[in-house]
């Protein structure tokens, strides 16, 4: 029953305010919606850059829980990255309607595949885990969260963000795990 009840929070709490902005961003760019000029004004980009920020220093200085800055960082991120780079972009550009698919159905994945399942991991694969954190992904996740800010910098190379936000997810994930496992 303990297990049920960790399983549940697991589920609960691996940024499904990201996931949820991403499956609402595709409409709204595949229909061209209203709200989306709003995104488009510098203030509000900027303080969505701003939450970032905080977001992100509120993680590295752990006065947050992962589970929350991940979750913060990686939604602020998201509307940030619509908003600063969608004006440099043609009108109805597919990156905008299927790169946020992509991040909702990665993280899901990595919900359902991984972070939901760390709790069965045998002792194996938690060592296995242990040795891909400590020496394969030396970096931590505050680090990879600077690569996507930097990242959201530089629109005129359109994959940076994608592919910074992709070691994010994985990079989350892995955490989670860990802590999820050591939390048992």
């Amino acid at each position: 029953m303990a297990d049920c009840v960790k399983l549940k929070k697991a589920i609960v709490t691996t940024m499904p305010i990201f996931i949820v902005c991403c499956l609402i961003l595709t409409p709204l760019t595949l229909t061209q919606n209203a709200f989306l000029p709003l995104l488009n004004i510098e203030a509000v980009w900027g303080a969505g850059a701003c939450l970032a920020v905080l977001f992100l220093l509120s993680g590295c200085l752990k006065l947050v829980p992962s589970k929350i800055w991940h979750d913060g960082f990686a939604s602020t991120g998201l509307w940030t990255w619509y908003g600063y780079w969608s004006p440099q972009f043609s009108d109805g550009s597919p990156q905008f309607s299927v790169f946020p698919v992509y991040f909702a159905l990665l993280s899901s994945w990595m919900l359902l595949a991984l972070i939901n399942k760390s709790p069965q991991f045998d002792w194996e694969s938690q060592e296995s885990l242990r040795y891909m954190q400590k020496y394969l992904a030396r970096f931590d996740s505050c680090a990879v969260a600077v690569l996507v800010l930097i990242c959201l910098a530089l629109p005129e190379h359109y994959l940076s963000y994608p592919l910074a936000m992709t070691f994010f997810i994985v990079r989350s994930a892995f955490q989670r795990c860990l802590e999820i496992i050591d939390s048992l």
